[in-house]
């Protein structure tokens, strides 16, 4: 079948840039008026890796709340089209721009509340999303405070077995991540993330990071979240124990093997264990900042 003949697109989202992975339109049901979004790529011997990936993805269904559901899947001789439910909102960083600073923490906690159920129902069947970043936090805030968890290209199901070359997102991903060790990823790989998007939504830039990417790996890999500004002190020692590492004194790659999965362990240990844990320390400290601000 021909996905024209179902679907029309109603615009390209993506920015006509060159991606990595596929490019993204906002398509819409000829006969249902139902919205969707497509990721679609052009087969070529270079872009194998994508194409399996987009497979991948095509592989991660949900019929709940919060979660896309795979609409429809069409592969030819030469491309491939992948149709997602569509959710509706902004990123978690358009989002919280809108806000004040002294509002910002609030209504960050407002929505990691609402992203708890999202990350549990994954987990729940060893699925870990392994690509949590703010433009992936989406937050639809026209009737409340409605949350969705969007792109599982880089999804991971340690129920099925699977050998890849780890791909990760620059300057989120942890250290397990980035060292390759896809065995060892549970719940506090995506809780890392996490901590790195919330961090970037309260300080508004990125931590740890660098033009050279290679340097931006290595400050990845070896130093601890930054603090915070002081406007938002009380989290920034909960955002660094959600995405707590092992401090390498040596090169991973001078180390062997078990030497690196030994010393990743200890980092991840070093993390909340429980969503509910975090989300109850994130809520402590609203209760500190509000009273360092109270004005007597």
């Amino acid at each position: 079948m021909n996905p024209a003949e179902k679907y029309r697109i109603l615009e390209q989202i993506d920015g006509n840039k060159k991606r990595k992975f596929a490019h993204i339109f906002l398509t819409e049901n000829k006969i249902s008026g139902v919205k969707s979004i497509l990721k679609t790529v052009t087969k070529t011997e270079g872009n194998l890796v994508v194409q399996d990936r987009l497979r991948k993805e095509a592989g991660f269904s949900f019929i709940v709340d919060g979660l896309p559901e795979t609409l429809d899947f069409f592969e030819s001789d030469s491309e491939i089209f992948l149709f997602k439910s569509f959710q509706a909102g902004i990123t978690l960083g358009d989002y919280l721009e809108q806000f004040r600073s002294r509002e910002k923490a609030q209504k960050l906690f407002e929505v990691l509340v609402q992203l708890e159920p999202i990350l549990d129902h994954i987990h729940q069947r060893t699925i870990y999303h392994l690509d949590i970043k703010p433009g992936n936090i989406i937050v639809d805030s026209s009737k409340g405070v409605r949350v969705s968890l969007i792109d599982f290209g880089l999804a991971l199901n340690k129920n099925e077995a699977e050998t890849r070359k780890t791909l990760f997102p620059l300057g989120f991903a942890a250290p397990e991540l980035l060292l390759n060790h896809l065995e060892l990823v549970d719940p506090r790989t995506d809780y890392f993330a996490l901590g790195v998007s919330c961090w970037t939504c309260l300080q508004g830039r990125m931590p740890l990071i660098d033009p050279n990417p290679t340097i931006t790996t290595n400050l990845q890999l070896t130093y601890p979240l930054p603090n915070l500004d002081s406007k938002y002190k009380a989290f920034s020692g909960l955002l660094q124990k959600l995405a707590a590492k092992h401090q390498f004194t040596v090169p991973p790659n001078k180390l062997s093997i078990e030497e690196q999965k030994t010393a990743l362990i200890k980092g991840m240990n070093k993390r909340y264990n429980t969503y509910s844990e975090f989300i109850s320390d994130f809520e402590k400290g609203l209760i500190s900042q509000k009273k360092s601000w109270w004005p007597f």
